[in-house]
């Protein structure tokens, strides 16, 4: 037996073919916020949020731009390596039988995932420059663990169906 995976070309369906899109749309939501908010808001703003959701961290509002940067460099190399399924960790041992359903439930997930990631960039970058004009800022004690639950759940969504799929 061969250590080699098959190497193949996974199309996209329609469907994440328009999450990609959505996706793309979230990252110039960032950069749109962060000009907006560059051109707008005062010189100090709120950088940092505690787990209870308010504000425990003012700074300059150059961070503003540090969002729209990590959110675009995330996408881009989530997108790269979606190119290469045949290179990711599987709970399953991938098989010529089952690479292609494999590969494309992995890819989905990375797919959904990078939409989830910038859309709660974007969502965070929005509230910073809300909460940069308000006088008790905060992202509300729900942000945090909706966010982790949304990540965790779409997660092991994807690895279910890995599991399914064998």
């Amino acid at each position: 037996m061969s250590n080699q995976r098959p190497v193949l070309v996974i199309p996209e369906s329609q469907l994440l073919q328009i999450i990609n899109w959505g996706a793309l749309a979230g990252i110039v939501a960032l950069f749109g916020i962060a000009l907006h908010g560059w051109l707008t808001l005062p010189d100090t703003i709120p950088v940092h949020f505690g787990v209870d959701g308010r504000a425990n961290g003012w700074g300059s509002k150059t961070v503003i731009w540090l969002l729209p940067i990590v959110g675009l460099f995330m996408y881009g190399m989530l997108t790269l390596i979606n190119r290469y399924p045949h290179t990711f960790n599987y709970v399953v041992t991938i098989t010529e039988e089952n690479a292609f359903r494999q590969y494309q439930i992995a890819c989905s997930m990375i797919v959904w995932l990078k939409f989830e990631l910038v859309w709660l960039f974007a969502y965070i970058e929005w509230q910073m420059y809300n909460l940069a004009t308000t006088e008790n800022p905060t992202l509300g004690i729900w942000f945090g663990p909706v966010s982790v639950i949304l990540i965790f759940a779409t997660v092991a969504y994807w690895l279910s169906q890995s599991l399914m799929a064998r």
